[in-house]
Parts: C-alpha cells; sequence; structure tokens
C-alpha cells in the first residue's frame, strides 16, 4: 500500500490535487498491475495533516520505526550496482533459445569462439567485470546468429 497523489486540471486552468490510499492489484485479464484505491482520503489542500502525521505515527508504533533498521551498526551497504542490461539479455538469451542454440553451433563446428552464459549464482557475479564479460559475450554470440 501506499499513498497516491493524483492531479485534475480544472476548467479554469487551475489544478486539484487529491491523496489516495491505494494499493497494486494483479488484473489477471490485462495481465498487469492496476492501481486500487482503497480510502480515498480528498482533496490534499482539505486534508488535516495533522491526523495524517498521527496515522503514520500509529502505524509505525504497530510495525516499527523503519529509522531504527538505519541506525543499526551491524548493517554497512557493501555496493550497488545496476543490473537491469544485463537481466534483460539474460532474460532475451533464454526465452530465445540461444544457449541450445550454440550448442547445436557448436557442435557442427561453425562457431570457433565458445560461448557461455555466467551461472547467476556465482559469488563473481556481483562483480561489474563479470557483468561486462556477460553483456559482451552474450552480444557477440547473438551476433554469430
Amino acid at each position: 500500500m501506499y499513498l497516491r497523489t493524483t492531479k485534475r486540471r480544472n476548467a479554469d486552468g487551475s489544478e486539484v490535487c487529491y491523496y489516495q490510499l491505494a494499493d497494486n492489484v494483479w488484473d489477471p485479464q490485462r495481465k498487469c498491475s492496476v492501481a486500487k484505491v482503497v480510502y480515498n482520503f480528498g482533496r490534499a489542500d482539505e486534508v488535516d495533516a495533522e491526523k495524517m502525521r498521527r496515522l503514520a505515527g500509529s502505524i509505525l508504533r504497530v510495525f516499527g520505526d523503519p529509522t531504527e533498521l538505519a541506525a543499526r551498526d551491524d548493517l554497512h551497504l557493501r555496493d550497488s550496482w545496476p543490473y537491469g542490461g544485463v537481466y534483460v539479455l539474460e532474460q532475451l538469451w533464454k526465452e530465445l533459445g540461444v544457449g541450445p542454440l550454440l550448442d547445436r553451433l557448436l557442435g557442427a563446428g561453425r562457431v570457433r569462439a565458445p560461448f557461455e552464459r555466467a551461472p547467476a549464482s556465482s559469488p563473481a557475479a556481483t562483480s561489474r567485470a563479470l557483468d561486462d564479460l556477460r553483456t559482451r559475450t552474450l552480444l557477440r554470440a547473438m551476433g554469430n546468429l
């Protein structure tokens, strides 16, 4: 669930903002996630900000304060890297059946260089060098098809 903000433009050109408590629900017919409004708080300029703070405070009392997690000394962020491109290429590799196709080509002797997708579960898979290698290898392999 999240606090959703929607905007509407009036006929006079002014813009009105609304707050809603929403949740994303999977729609199997449309095959995508759809926002479902759980509660409409009304116009943003009419919402009592102090009541909203009390609501947020009561939720945090029940479920815990997220700042407590950030304040822990035993948790340290080591690294963070973008992974989107490699993930997309890996999924294309699987969906297009590139691996089995390359195995057939390698068996026929049509491709000289071996192509292999690095296992995602290997410890080295988190390094930039391996991600770059996987991307280059995948692109090179797709170029030989």
